[in-house]
């Protein structure tokens, strides 16, 4: 079993966030934390998710755009036979930005691509208007990321 390393190689940073199936969206309302697991696209530095025009993280995003995510793979227990010895493989990645409204029609087709093709579709997509108008996309822009590794 290996210990838990840094990975500060944005190719490897890049690589947790390509395989991970979803990230967690940890926002700020006040003194309050509130954290959302969501399904996501990443490009170019950035993040992408899409939503209700309405809810609860809608609320804090727009009074609050700083937020954190965190995206993980590989992740598995290992049971040892005294419960103070288990351990836990994975690799994840933590990063901090400011998340945007995408108000541009084109814009949010681009994030709607980014999203669809992270879950393996590949594009071109034909969006319909009138859904894509309906959906609020979120583009979150990368200041500061970092991988870490257990287990490997």
């Amino acid at each position: 079993m290996g210990s838990q390393k840094i990975i500060n190689d944005i190719r490897q940073i890049e690589e947790v966030l390509s395989k991970a199936k979803f990230l967690r969206l940890a926002l700020s309302d006040a003194d309050t934390p509130y954290i959302v697991p969501m399904a996501f696209g990443y490009k170019e530095n950035s993040i992408y998710l899409h939503s209700s025009q309405k809810g609860k993280k809608i609320e804090i995003l727009k009074k609050n755009p700083r937020v954190c995510f965190e995206a993980d793979v590989a992740t598995e227990v290992m049971i040892a036979d005294e419960p103070c010895k288990y351990n836990v493989c994975y690799r994840s990645v933590i990063g901090y930005g400011k998340a945007q409204f995408l108000e541009d029609y084109d814009q949010k087709v681009d994030g709607l691509t980014v999203l669809s093709e992270h879950y393996g579709k590949e594009g071109p997509f034909e969006f319909e208007e009138w859904k894509v108008d309906r959906l609020c996309v979120i583009k979150i822009e990368i200041e500061k990321m970092t991988g870490k590794e257990n287990g490997f």
